[in-house]
């Protein structure tokens, strides 16, 4: 199988910004194929609902398309395209075939009254409701608290219960509160060319921050991850008292440039809404903080996501701690990258001291 090379400016990309987009990297045919897969399953769970008598009849109407993420025309836009060698290009070795995907359809919405994981309302959340977050973080074991009300005893044990919705735990082995992976790949099969469409946010360039940020807290004794040393899980002040925090405060507050404030006074960081055009993929880097944004035009936008992971020891397949401090670890295509663009910053600073 012929490998690819990675290109001088996609390496640029992925050590300035934390992703990179490849553009026209899916045949519209495979687009086609999985967007009328989609479309088949989407039909099904919308006749199973209207023939449904009960609640766990629309439950297992839903079902069916949970079950699409596995199948084989979803997982070739992965396995059977350049989009898996580059990945290995920039690990710098071979991976696993993608076993899952998961589908990422928001429908068009007004801004609403639903409150969303940072504790707001929707409405009120700057930038198409942009909550960002690392994944791999406990997202509570029962539906997000709302607003002016105070949590029952038998609402707040299941709140806090382990494994959350998202089944992620509050708590992981080696001093670690974070399941983390290596990259995660974003297939898109609607175009997503101007803003306001369900853009996919990211926090360009904080995966650096991110990454300073884990090993201080390594440093401090850890653990590292929400709950460990400048790191406090919720913010109790945010207007529900359970808002999530998904990233470090400390890296919020270093981009307070061009962010926008909601009337707590709360800094909402600009995150870059990515464009891209059905066929293209996006390679974002675990230690960028990214989120959905919502569709405020009139379709829904199409997204397949992939979670890359490089090869790992048995012990470091969930949780690998060594990764979130040095986050060029697993990625051994860039190290030579890294290693000169290092070398050249140490040189101009010691220039600018001379």
């Amino acid at each position: 199988m012929k490998k690819i090379g990675l290109t001088l400016q996609q390496q640029r990309d992925i050590y300035r910004d934390g992703f990179v987009v490849l553009s026209n990297i899916i045949p519209q045919e495979m687009v086609n194929a999985a967007r009328r897969e989609i479309n088949m399953n989407l039909g099904d769970v919308r006749a199973g609902a209207m023939g449904a008598e009960n609640l766990s009849d629309i439950k297992t109407a839903t079902k069916t398309l949970e079950r699409v993420g596995s199948d084989k025309v979803i997982l070739d836009l992965f396995n059977n395209t350049d989009v898996k060698k580059t990945v290995e290009a920039f690990f710098g070795r071979r991976i696993k075939p993608a076993a899952v995907a998961q589908l990422a359809i928001p429908f068009p919405q007004k801004p609403g009254e639903n409150v969303n994981e940072s504790g707001y309302h929707d409405k009120d959340t700057p930038f198409y409701g942009w909550c960002g977050h690392l994944d791999g973080l406990w997202n509570g074991g029962d539906r997000i608290p709302e607003i002016g009300k105070e949590l029952t005893p038998h609402r707040r044990h299941k709140w806090y219960s382990d494994p959350s919705r998202n089944g992620c735990y509050r708590t992981y082995d080696q001093n670690c509160n974070v399941h983390n992976f290596t990259a995660l790949v974003g297939i898109a099969l609607s175009d997503q060319t101007i803003e306001g469409c369900g853009n996919l946010g990211l926090l360009k360039g904080a995966h650096h921050r991110i990454g300073e940020f884990f090993q201080q807290q390594r440093d401090a004794g850890g653990p590292l991850g929400p709950d460990g040393p400048g790191w406090k899980r919720e913010h109790t002040e945010a207007p529900n008292g359970h808002g999530l925090r998904h990233y470090p405060e400390q890296v919020r507050a270093a981009f307070r440039k061009d962010a926008l404030q909601t009337t707590d006074g709360r800094y909402w960081p600009k995150p870059t809404l990515v464009k891209v055009r059905a066929g293209d993929a996006l390679i974002v880097h675990f230690a960028t903080p990214h989120s959905v944004t919502r569709v405020q035009g009139p379709d829904p936008r199409f997204m397949v996501y992939f979670r890359a992971s490089a090869p790992r020891k048995e012990a470091h397949l969930q949780v690998y701690p060594d990764a979130l401090c040095d986050i060029w670890l697993e990625w051994r295509g860039m190290q030579n990258f890294v290693k000169e663009h290092d070398a050249k910053e140490r040189r101009r600073k010691e220039f600018a001291i001379s």
